[in-house]
Protein backbone atom coordinates (compact mmCIF):
# COMPACT_ATOMS: atom_id res chain seq x y z
CA UNK A 1 0.00 0.00 0.00
CA UNK A 2 1.34 3.62 -0.92
CA UNK A 3 0.79 5.89 1.82
CA UNK A 4 1.73 10.00 2.16
CA UNK A 5 2.77 10.32 5.73
CA UNK A 6 1.80 14.56 6.32
CA UNK A 7 3.59 15.21 9.65
CA UNK A 8 3.85 17.78 12.46
CA UNK A 9 7.50 17.16 13.71
CA UNK A 10 6.98 19.04 17.12
CA UNK A 11 3.98 16.90 17.87
CA UNK A 12 4.24 14.02 20.56
CA UNK A 13 7.69 12.80 21.54
CA UNK A 14 10.93 11.25 20.43
CA UNK A 15 9.40 7.87 19.52
CA UNK A 16 7.47 9.43 17.22
CA UNK A 17 10.02 11.57 14.90
CA UNK A 18 10.64 11.42 11.31
CA UNK A 19 12.65 8.02 11.60
CA UNK A 20 10.69 6.30 14.08
CA UNK A 21 7.55 6.78 12.16
CA UNK A 22 9.40 6.23 8.81
CA UNK A 23 10.93 3.16 10.44
CA UNK A 24 7.32 2.05 11.71
CA UNK A 25 5.46 2.43 7.82
CA UNK A 26 8.23 0.39 5.78
CA UNK A 27 7.75 -2.56 9.04
CA UNK A 28 4.60 -2.88 8.85
CA UNK A 29 4.82 -3.46 4.88
CA UNK A 30 3.24 0.50 3.47
CA UNK A 31 5.69 2.40 0.64
CA UNK A 32 5.49 5.54 2.48
CA UNK A 33 6.23 8.98 1.19
CA UNK A 34 7.40 11.62 4.12
CA UNK A 35 6.36 15.00 4.41
CA UNK A 36 6.50 18.05 7.08
CA UNK A 37 3.66 20.04 7.27
CA UNK A 38 6.21 22.73 8.52
CA UNK A 39 7.91 23.07 5.65
CA UNK A 40 6.92 26.05 2.58
CA UNK A 41 4.51 24.52 0.04
CA UNK A 42 4.00 20.75 2.14
CA UNK A 43 0.49 21.01 0.12
CA UNK A 44 2.30 19.68 -2.77
CA UNK A 45 3.28 16.58 -1.67
CA UNK A 46 -0.62 15.35 -1.79
CA UNK A 47 -0.19 15.56 -5.73
CA UNK A 48 1.86 12.07 -5.13
CA UNK A 49 -0.13 8.59 -6.48
CA UNK A 50 -1.30 7.05 -2.60
CA UNK A 51 -4.23 5.34 -1.64
CA UNK A 52 -3.83 6.99 1.81
CA UNK A 53 -2.70 10.20 3.27
CA UNK A 54 -2.27 9.93 6.75
CA UNK A 55 -1.70 13.01 9.37
CA UNK A 56 0.31 12.33 12.12
CA UNK A 57 0.28 15.45 14.48
CA UNK A 58 -2.69 16.98 16.99
CA UNK A 59 -5.81 18.57 15.69
CA UNK A 60 -4.56 21.32 14.27
CA UNK A 61 -2.57 19.41 11.36
CA UNK A 62 -5.49 16.88 10.91
CA UNK A 63 -7.42 20.31 9.27
CA UNK A 64 -4.89 20.92 7.85
CA UNK A 65 -4.47 18.03 5.64
CA UNK A 66 -8.35 17.27 5.44
CA UNK A 67 -9.26 20.87 4.21
CA UNK A 68 -6.41 20.08 1.20
CA UNK A 69 -7.88 16.57 0.53
CA UNK A 70 -11.88 17.11 0.94
CA UNK A 71 -13.78 16.10 -2.36
CA UNK A 72 -10.61 14.48 -3.99
CA UNK A 73 -11.56 10.40 -3.12
CA UNK A 74 -8.50 10.20 -0.90
CA UNK A 75 -8.62 9.14 2.41
CA UNK A 76 -7.62 10.47 5.45
CA UNK A 77 -6.40 8.19 8.44
CA UNK A 78 -4.95 10.08 11.37
CA UNK A 79 -2.33 9.20 13.65
CA UNK A 80 -3.27 11.40 17.23
CA UNK A 81 0.03 12.95 18.49
CA UNK A 82 -1.47 16.24 20.18
CA UNK A 83 -3.14 17.06 23.23
CA UNK A 84 -6.81 16.85 22.68
CA UNK A 85 -6.97 14.60 19.29
CA UNK A 86 -10.25 15.23 19.89
CA UNK A 87 -11.51 14.08 15.92
CA UNK A 88 -8.77 10.85 16.29
CA UNK A 89 -10.61 9.63 19.17
CA UNK A 90 -14.46 10.33 17.82
CA UNK A 91 -12.65 8.20 14.93
CA UNK A 92 -11.61 5.07 16.67
CA UNK A 93 -8.11 5.84 16.45
CA UNK A 94 -7.04 5.46 20.04
CA UNK A 95 -4.60 2.69 19.73
CA UNK A 96 -0.69 3.09 19.58
CA UNK A 97 1.04 4.35 16.79
CA UNK A 98 1.89 0.99 16.18
CA UNK A 99 -1.25 -0.66 16.13
CA UNK A 100 -2.97 1.53 14.01
CA UNK A 101 -0.03 1.55 11.16
CA UNK A 102 -0.52 -2.68 12.08
CA UNK A 103 -4.44 -2.25 10.87
CA UNK A 104 -4.01 -0.14 7.82
CA UNK A 105 -4.10 -3.18 5.11
CA UNK A 106 -7.34 -4.14 6.28
CA UNK A 107 -9.14 -1.18 6.22
CA UNK A 108 -11.59 1.12 4.38
CA UNK A 109 -12.99 3.71 3.06
CA UNK A 110 -15.57 5.53 5.30
CA UNK A 111 -18.14 8.50 4.88
CA UNK A 112 -17.42 11.87 6.68
CA UNK A 113 -19.85 14.70 6.73
CA UNK A 114 -17.97 18.42 6.95
CA UNK A 115 -19.73 21.47 8.36
CA UNK A 116 -20.20 24.61 6.84
CA UNK A 117 -20.59 27.92 8.24
CA UNK A 118 -21.79 30.67 5.96
CA UNK A 119 -21.71 34.90 6.40
CA UNK A 120 -23.05 36.36 3.71
CA UNK A 121 -20.69 35.30 0.50
CA UNK A 122 -17.89 33.90 3.04
CA UNK A 123 -18.02 29.86 3.39
CA UNK A 124 -15.99 28.04 5.48
CA UNK A 125 -15.71 24.36 6.95
CA UNK A 126 -15.15 22.82 9.90
CA UNK A 127 -15.01 18.82 10.99
CA UNK A 128 -15.48 19.32 14.90
CA UNK A 129 -17.48 22.04 15.89
CA UNK A 130 -18.34 25.72 15.55
CA UNK A 131 -19.90 27.76 18.54
CA UNK A 132 -19.70 31.03 20.35
CA UNK A 133 -19.20 32.54 24.11
CA UNK A 134 -16.98 30.86 26.46
CA UNK A 135 -15.00 28.26 24.05
CA UNK A 136 -14.14 31.38 21.86
CA UNK A 137 -12.80 33.05 24.61
CA UNK A 138 -10.75 30.27 26.24
CA UNK A 139 -9.15 28.66 23.43
CA UNK A 140 -6.60 31.94 22.33
CA UNK A 141 -5.74 31.93 26.40
CA UNK A 142 -5.24 27.99 26.46
CA UNK A 143 -2.69 28.45 23.26
CA UNK A 144 -1.13 31.58 25.21
CA UNK A 145 -0.72 29.70 28.69
CA UNK A 146 0.79 26.22 26.80
CA UNK A 147 4.04 24.81 28.98
CA UNK A 148 6.45 23.34 26.63
CA UNK A 149 7.55 20.31 27.54
CA UNK A 150 4.63 19.55 29.42
CA UNK A 151 2.85 16.03 28.79
CA UNK A 152 -0.25 15.35 26.84
CA UNK A 153 -2.16 14.97 30.13
CA UNK A 154 -0.85 17.58 32.05
CA UNK A 155 -1.54 19.99 29.31
CA UNK A 156 -4.82 18.50 29.29
CA UNK A 157 -5.54 18.80 32.60
CA UNK A 158 -4.10 22.48 32.71
CA UNK A 159 -6.88 23.58 29.61
CA UNK A 160 -9.70 21.85 31.85
CA UNK A 161 -8.48 23.56 34.92
CA UNK A 162 -8.66 26.98 33.01
CA UNK A 163 -12.04 26.34 31.56
CA UNK A 164 -13.26 25.67 34.62
CA UNK A 165 -12.04 29.09 36.25
CA UNK A 166 -13.55 30.77 33.70
CA UNK A 167 -16.89 29.18 33.57
CA UNK A 168 -17.49 30.39 36.55
CA UNK A 169 -18.52 33.88 36.36
CA UNK A 170 -18.32 34.32 32.28
CA UNK A 171 -21.67 36.14 30.75
CA UNK A 172 -24.32 34.77 29.43
CA UNK A 173 -25.29 36.74 26.07
CA UNK A 174 -28.54 36.87 24.07
CA UNK A 175 -28.06 35.02 21.22
CA UNK A 176 -30.74 34.91 18.46
CA UNK A 177 -31.20 31.44 17.14
CA UNK A 178 -32.95 29.05 15.35
CA UNK A 179 -32.75 25.22 14.43
CA UNK A 180 -34.28 24.03 11.27
CA UNK A 181 -36.98 26.77 11.85
CA UNK A 182 -37.52 26.07 15.39
CA UNK A 183 -36.77 28.95 17.14
CA UNK A 184 -34.37 28.75 20.56
CA UNK A 185 -33.01 31.98 21.37
CA UNK A 186 -31.85 32.50 24.90
CA UNK A 187 -29.17 33.76 27.19
CA UNK A 188 -26.52 31.31 26.76
CA UNK A 189 -22.95 30.41 28.51
CA UNK A 190 -21.55 28.89 25.43
CA UNK A 191 -23.04 27.20 22.54
CA UNK A 192 -21.79 24.60 19.86
CA UNK A 193 -22.86 23.10 16.81
CA UNK A 194 -20.75 20.09 16.95
CA UNK A 195 -19.97 17.40 14.45
CA UNK A 196 -17.90 14.92 16.60
CA UNK A 197 -18.14 13.74 20.66
CA UNK A 198 -15.67 15.87 22.37
CA UNK A 199 -14.97 20.20 21.99
CA UNK A 200 -12.24 21.77 23.83
CA UNK A 201 -10.04 20.29 26.13
CA UNK A 202 -11.21 16.63 25.40
CA UNK A 203 -14.08 17.32 26.86
CA UNK A 204 -17.35 15.13 25.82
CA UNK A 205 -19.94 17.14 24.93
CA UNK A 206 -22.63 15.40 22.29
CA UNK A 207 -22.19 11.59 22.62
CA UNK A 208 -24.92 10.89 20.29
CA UNK A 209 -22.82 12.68 17.69
CA UNK A 210 -22.37 10.98 14.36
CA UNK A 211 -19.87 12.16 11.76
CA UNK A 212 -22.05 10.45 8.90
CA UNK A 213 -25.89 11.01 9.81
CA UNK A 214 -25.80 14.53 7.53
CA UNK A 215 -26.90 16.01 10.99
CA UNK A 216 -24.90 18.18 13.54
CA UNK A 217 -25.35 18.43 17.32
CA UNK A 218 -26.40 21.31 19.08
CA UNK A 219 -25.18 21.69 22.58
CA UNK A 220 -25.52 24.58 25.20
CA UNK A 221 -25.41 26.14 28.62
CA UNK A 222 -27.96 29.13 29.78
CA UNK A 223 -27.09 30.40 32.78
CA UNK A 224 -29.21 28.04 34.89
CA UNK A 225 -27.39 25.09 33.86
CA UNK A 226 -24.00 26.55 34.31
CA UNK A 227 -23.21 24.72 37.47
CA UNK A 228 -24.29 21.16 35.59
CA UNK A 229 -21.41 22.51 32.90
CA UNK A 230 -19.03 22.85 35.75
CA UNK A 231 -19.98 19.65 37.36
CA UNK A 232 -19.11 17.78 33.54
CA UNK A 233 -16.00 19.52 33.67
CA UNK A 234 -14.70 18.71 37.20
CA UNK A 235 -15.94 15.08 36.18
CA UNK A 236 -13.51 15.37 33.44
CA UNK A 237 -10.79 16.56 35.60
CA UNK A 238 -11.45 13.66 38.65
CA UNK A 239 -11.54 10.83 35.02
CA UNK A 240 -14.46 9.88 36.14
CA UNK A 241 -16.24 7.77 33.90
CA UNK A 242 -19.94 9.24 34.91
CA UNK A 243 -20.77 12.99 33.17
CA UNK A 244 -23.41 15.26 33.90
CA UNK A 245 -26.09 15.52 30.89
CA UNK A 246 -25.90 18.30 29.08
CA UNK A 247 -29.35 19.42 26.23
CA UNK A 248 -28.50 18.66 22.86
CA UNK A 249 -30.37 18.28 20.27
CA UNK A 250 -29.86 17.26 16.37
CA UNK A 251 -30.26 19.60 13.49
CA UNK A 252 -29.29 20.16 10.04
CA UNK A 253 -29.90 24.17 10.04
CA UNK A 254 -28.78 26.55 12.20
CA UNK A 255 -29.54 30.46 11.66
CA UNK A 256 -28.10 33.03 13.77
CA UNK A 257 -29.13 37.10 14.05
CA UNK A 258 -25.97 39.23 14.83
CA UNK A 259 -24.16 37.50 17.08
CA UNK A 260 -23.82 39.33 20.45
CA UNK A 261 -20.18 38.01 21.29
CA UNK A 262 -17.16 35.93 19.41
CA UNK A 263 -17.45 32.96 17.82
CA UNK A 264 -14.59 29.73 16.93
CA UNK A 265 -14.25 27.00 14.32
CA UNK A 266 -12.26 24.01 15.46
CA UNK A 267 -10.53 26.14 17.89
CA UNK A 268 -9.64 29.13 15.68
CA UNK A 269 -11.19 32.27 16.31
CA UNK A 270 -13.77 32.74 13.86
CA UNK A 271 -14.33 34.96 11.03
CA UNK A 272 -10.22 34.16 10.19
CA UNK A 273 -7.54 36.67 11.19
CA UNK A 274 -10.27 38.61 13.87
CA UNK A 275 -8.99 37.52 16.68
CA UNK A 276 -12.02 37.94 19.45
CA UNK A 277 -14.00 39.93 17.23
CA UNK A 278 -17.54 39.22 16.73
CA UNK A 279 -18.76 37.99 13.27
CA UNK A 280 -21.42 40.72 11.94
CA UNK A 281 -24.69 39.98 10.04
CA UNK A 282 -26.30 36.36 9.83
CA UNK A 283 -24.55 33.56 10.27
CA UNK A 284 -25.65 30.11 8.92
CA UNK A 285 -24.61 26.60 9.73
CA UNK A 286 -25.41 23.46 7.79
CA UNK A 287 -23.80 20.00 6.51
CA UNK A 288 -21.96 19.08 3.14
CA UNK A 289 -22.48 15.40 3.09
CA UNK A 290 -19.65 12.92 2.74
CA UNK A 291 -17.00 15.45 1.80
CA UNK A 292 -14.25 13.74 3.26
CA UNK A 293 -13.07 10.01 3.19
CA UNK A 294 -12.18 8.28 6.51
CA UNK A 295 -9.80 5.64 6.33
CA UNK A 296 -10.13 2.58 9.42
CA UNK A 297 -9.69 -0.70 10.16
CA UNK A 298 -12.66 -3.18 10.98
CA UNK A 299 -10.74 -3.47 14.15
CA UNK A 300 -11.13 1.11 14.58
CA UNK A 301 -14.76 0.50 13.23
CA UNK A 302 -15.59 -1.65 16.46
CA UNK A 303 -14.07 0.46 18.76
CA UNK A 304 -15.47 3.65 17.66
CA UNK A 305 -19.04 1.76 18.11
CA UNK A 306 -17.80 0.41 21.33
CA UNK A 307 -16.90 3.78 23.02
CA UNK A 308 -19.52 5.73 21.56
CA UNK A 309 -22.15 3.02 23.22
CA UNK A 310 -20.18 3.26 26.59
CA UNK A 311 -20.22 7.76 26.07
CA UNK A 312 -24.46 7.37 25.49
CA UNK A 313 -24.43 4.72 28.73
CA UNK A 314 -22.33 7.39 31.10
CA UNK A 315 -24.60 10.44 29.66
CA UNK A 316 -28.36 10.26 31.72
CA UNK A 317 -30.94 13.12 32.19
CA UNK A 318 -31.47 15.60 29.78
CA UNK A 319 -31.49 14.89 25.67
CA UNK A 320 -32.78 17.79 23.99
CA UNK A 321 -33.06 21.02 23.99
CA UNK A 322 -36.65 22.97 24.44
Amino acid sequence: MRVLLIHNPKAGDRKHGKKQLIWSLKRNGLQAFYQSIKEPDWEKALKKPVEVVIAAGGDGTVHKTAWKIMDSGIPLAILPLGTANNLARTLGFAESVDEILQSLHCGKSQPFDIGVTRKGSQADYFLEAVGGGLFADYFPIAKANEKEGASPEEQLKAHLSLLRKLALDYPARPWKMSIDGKDISGRYILWGAMNVRSAGPALHLAPKAKTDDGRLDFVAVREDERQDFIKHVDAHLAERKNHVALPMRKFRELKITSPPGAMHLDGEPWPSNKKNERPRGKVEITVKRAALLVWQSQRQHSRKNEKMMKFQISFSGRSAIT
